[in-house]
């Protein structure tokens, strides 16, 4: 059942989607953004060692909210992410958005991203050629 949330003055609803339901419409219909998204951020990260998990997830919450992040690793991640989506203009704007969300799940699945914190980069590393 799709939960409803109040917005706004007038009170509308929207409906929210859950994250699970994100998470297996992205990963059973649009892998390929999945890969791009994670494909940009590792390349960076090799070109970059000291990027952590922290900086990888306050670009990814910049890229979602179109908002410039406040670090320069953060900065650097979201380029390359802005990169990776101008190559893949033939996915929609909202499936973009969802593959992002995805990544950024990930990201505290496999980290806690604290300063420091590489466990989502090497997990993810493993999978990127």
């Amino acid at each position: 059942m799709a939960k409803f949330k109040l917005i706004g003055r007038k009170r509308k609803y929207i409906r929210q989607e859950k994250p699970k339901k994100i998470y297996k419409e992205m990963t059973k219909n649009h892998v390929d953004v999945l890969e791009n998204i994670e494909f940009a951020i590792i390349n960076v990260w090799r070109e970059n060692p000291h990027i952590d998990d922290m900086a990888v997830a306050a670009a990814l919450k910049a890229a979602i909210r179109i908002e410039e992040p406040t670090d320069t690793m953060s900065c650097l991640l979201k380029k390359a992410i802005e990169s990776a989506r101008l190559i893949r203009s033939d996915v929609s704007d909202e499936i973009w958005i969802r593959g992002l969300k995805v990544v950024l799940e990930s990201v505290y699945t496999h980290s806690e991203a604290e300063e420091g914190d590489r466990f989502y980069l090497e997990f993810a590393d493993m999978f990127i050629p």
